[in-house]
């Protein structure tokens, strides 16, 4: 009979062979502290290991822009504080302004106050975050919102953008408010006005155009809400009716072109009444170079400050002066009421988000613990478990390799002696 022993040592290496791979893969195992080296080892386990690590790195990710969202809104819950207090002070400087026994020394010392508060006011109304961009821009993080065009005359060059930063899957915050939105679309005591020098226009140095400032209610209501032109013309146009050229300029209805006066002198400095308005333009404006006198329902925080160190400096004491001194006085403590309780509903507002936070971050530490727990469960490994599992591998697979060389000893012959 022809005895082969081929399929013997072939079954004995594969054994082996099978043992050592079982002997490496828990060592693998133990070495990397989980179960599932590879997702074909377990696909299912595999896939929710992946959803899970993936839920926990988002959850980390949420809570980094929560840290980070609540940093800019304890900065800017702080800065709008800092605005209070000082709309405090200035209301308390307003309403000694009132007072009708003041003398002009006694109003220009007010008014020098006014105008450090007014320094203090836009220094924060331009207040950076960490990062350097301004909080109260808008998406023009880069550019400064509150500029001074000349005459403590303020402009805001940000916009009404409104970031928001999700920090979870169901929740988004806002990163930001307009300082548009909080401090200058402000309703205003009485019907108002802008003033704003045109981007066009040439002289070098640009004139400048004061915030100006009501001086005849009635006769304001009753031109508004119509806008004035201020156009300057060629000094020589003043001779073709009679009179020595000199730099002047007309004042036009801005909706209809209509000239209301033309041909006016032009004094730098001089105020300007129109319609119930005063208004002062200083430097040299070139020929052709316009201001706009825009009418409004608003007024801006910085504008009824600006407006009242104006009316200070230039109201004097003839009855009409007193009554626009009074109405201003008035018109003024109401205005920065107003300002206040918008700084104080978006400080209201910043609370609520700190809140949400607050609440949002918590569920994030909650969730985390539990999806942890999970992902141990499926992933980690049994180290006493697979410590036993190894030792009896390597028993098993040291029985085989003995056998082996037992089995491959063997010969036909050596029975035969």
């Amino acid at each position: 009979m022809r005895i082969s022993s081929i399929q013997t040592f072939t079954t004995s290496v594969n054994r082996i062979v099978d043992l050592t791979g079982q002997v490496g893969k828990t060592q693998s195992q133990i070495s990397a502290g989980t179960r599932i080296l590879q997702p074909s080892d377990d696909p299912v386990n595999a896939a929710k290991i992946l959803d899970l690590e993936q839920e926990l790195a988002s959850r980390d990710q949420y809570v980094k822009d929560i840290n980070l969202l609540e940093n800019r809104a304890k900065l800017e819950e702080s800065t709008l504080k800092t605005v209070n207090d000082t709309l405090i002070r200035i209301r308390e400087l307003t309403t000694q302004a009132g007072n009708g026994a003041l003398i002009p020394s006694d109003k220009e010392a007010i008014a020098a106050e006014l105008r450090q508060r007014l320094d203090e006011l836009q220094n924060l109304m331009n207040t950076k975050d960490t990062s350097g961009e301004y909080l109260f821009a808008g998406y023009k993080g880069q550019a400064e919102p509150f500029v001074d065009t000349g005459n403590r005359n303020f402009v805001f060059e940000g916009d009404e953008g409104q970031r928001f930063i999700k920090i979870s899957n169901t929740v988004s915050i806002p990163a930001s408010d307009s300082g548009k939105d909080i401090f200058v679309d402000i309703k205003s005591a009485q019907n108002t006005f802008t003033t704003l020098a045109s981007d066009s226009n040439t002289a070098v140095p640009p004139a400048t155009v004061s915030v100006g400032l009501v001086v005849d209610q009635e006769a304001y209501d009753e031109f508004y809400p119509e806008d004035i032109i201020i156009e300057f013309q060629n000094p020589d146009e003043r001779t073709l009716v009679g009179l020595p050229a000199q730099a002047n300029f007309n004042i036009i209805s801005k909706s209809d072109g209509r000239v209301l006066q033309e041909n006016l002198p032009y004094i730098s400095g001089k105020p300007i009444e129109i319609n119930g308005v005063q208004v002062q333009i200083e430097g040299n404006p070139n020929t052709g170079d316009t201001f706009l006198i825009e009418s409004s329902e608003n007024q801006g925080l910085l504008t009824s400050v600006s407006r009242l160190i104006y009316g200070l400096e230039t109201l004097g004491d003839s009855e009409e002066d007193k009554k626009a001194y009074t109405q201003l006085i008035e018109d003024s403590i109401t205005n920065l009421k107003a300002a206040e309780d918008s700084v104080l509903e978006t400080r209201a507002e910043i609370g609520a988000r700190l809140n949400t936070m607050d609440s949002t971050r918590k569920l994030h530490e909650d969730l985390k613990i539990v999806s942890t727990e999970l992902l141990s469960n499926i992933r980690d490994l049994d180290f006493a478990e697979a410590s036993s599992q190894l030792s009896f591998e390597s028993f098993v697979l040291q029985a085989a390799q003995q056998s082996y060389v037992k089995i491959a000893g063997l010969s036909l012959f050596n029975n035969l002696r």
